[in-house]
């Protein structure tokens, strides 16, 4: 399961670490990170803890990264005449030619 927050996306793996062998295996090879429904997110330093936190309700997730920031016109395009239209933008060629 994916969990995003502030575009910000983690990979849930809360089910896998109820077994202490993948818990293990998971940390081996990531860091694990308790992410809380208001969105704030610790690094877990012990693993002991892990069962405790999910009793608690937290998720445990790994870092997946950053989602892509939203499109924004090109500077060339900051003294053009631009229209948004169904998702796309739209200037006249020779505003961008002259620029």
């Amino acid at each position: 399961m994916i969990h995003i927050t502030d575009n910000f996306v983690w990979l849930d793996v809360t089910k896998r670490c109820k077994s202490k062998l993948a818990t293990l295996e998971l940390n081996s090879a990531h860091e694990l990170y308790e992410v809380e429904d208001n969105g704030t997110d610790h690094l877990i330093e012990d693993i002991n803890t892990v069962p405790s936190i999910i009793k608690w309700g937290s998720r445990i997730c790994v870092e997946v990264g950053h989602l892509p920031k939203t499109h924004r016109p090109k500077k060339v395009w900051k003294d053009t005449d631009k229209e948004l239209i169904n998702g796309y933008w739209y200037v006249k060629i020779r505003d961008i030619i002259n620029k």
